[in-house]
């Protein structure tokens, strides 16, 4: 049995528990910030309202904050006999960890949107969001099979074999060609229909499926260190990840177009000055008698 080549699990958990733990800090900090009140122009003209910046932020800041809790976890079990146990759990931790990255990503190129920046940089985000990052997180998710399958040919006795399986490659090619024909111009006229359905419930099941992960992830590191998960569950749990990736990145592409065109806020200081001069009717009134009665007292008393 030759299993030398394998990876240490539990120091790739706690490297992955670091930089979570700070994504988190990042999502936190920015959800305050956009909640912080701010009167200036250039605040007013970034529109947040309904855009669903708010909610994605905090969606993924509670995702990434469950991420670092569940890979500290398994940072603790380093044990070489736990291998099996582990590698089941590096499977399902890292379905959480894509999702709290691509809805951290989401809120980013919303937020982009609403800052009314360039397009090419707000279609790089949209790109990054919709194709790119779901379509690396099933290409890990797929590569992690592999640690499963090495460590059940360590239980078995037999050579560590790390490879991709195919149901996982083919998986990843067909969600990359669905995301990437959603971008383009006649679907995401179709898609744009459902822009406030995607922007509400694409945090919403990241936020549900976290949740199940988690407390999955939490009862398997409970179970015996030789615990992995069958063939045929594996091939399950890849196909029901790429539908889960698909969707969403079908939602976020709707929600990712503005409801109403971009308009630019212009400061209105002519504007300011005639409504701060101009005085209320009763006072106009009141102004114009006395100017009637200053004027009559001063006239002669033969032009009365």
């Amino acid at each position: 049995m030759n299993c030398t080549e394998l990876v240490k699990l539990a120091s790739i958990a706690e490297n992955y528990g670091q930089m979570t733990g700070v994504l988190a800090g990042f999502a936190f900090t920015g959800l305050v910030i956009l909640l912080t009140p701010n009167t200036s122009d250039h605040a007013r003209s970034v529109s947040t309202r309904g855009s669903g910046v708010p909610l994605a932020l905090f969606v993924s800041f509670i995702s990434l904050v469950l991420t670092t809790l569940l890979y500290s976890v398994m940072a603790g079990d380093s044990s070489e006999v736990a291998r099996p146990r582990a590698a089941t759990v590096e499977l399902i931790n890292g379905l959480v960890f894509a999702l709290a990255v691509i809805i951290l990503l989401h809120g980013v190129g919303l937020l982009m949107q609403g800052a009314r920046i360039e397009r090419s940089a707000v279609s790089f985000a949209r790109f990054s969001t919709v194709v790119a990052f779901p379509t690396m997180g099933m290409f890990f998710i797929a590569q992690g099979v592999s640690d499963t399958a090495a460590a059940r040919a360590m239980v078995q006795g037999q050579d560590c074999q790390t490879t991709m399986p195919p149901l996982g490659m083919w998986l990843t090619a067909v969600e990359a060609a669905v995301l990437s024909a959603s971008l383009t111009g006649p679907v995401r006229r179709k898609l744009s229909s459902f822009s406030g359905v995607g922007r509400l419930w694409a945090p919403l099941v990241v936020f549900i499926v976290s949740i199940i992960v988690t407390m999955v992830s939490a009862f398997i590191s409970t179970r015996s260190p030789r615990f992995l998960m069958s063939p045929t569950a594996i091939n399950w749990f890849l196909v029901g990840s790429a539908l889960l990736f698909t969707a969403l990145g079908l939602m976020l592409c709707a929600s990712s177009k503005p409801d109403s065109p971009p308009t630019r806020v212009m400061p209105d200081f002519p504007r300011r000055r005639q409504l701060r001069n101009k005085k209320p009717a009763f006072a106009q009134r009141r102004s114009a008698q006395r100017d009637l009665v200053g004027r009559s007292r001063r006239m002669p008393s033969g032009h009365i």
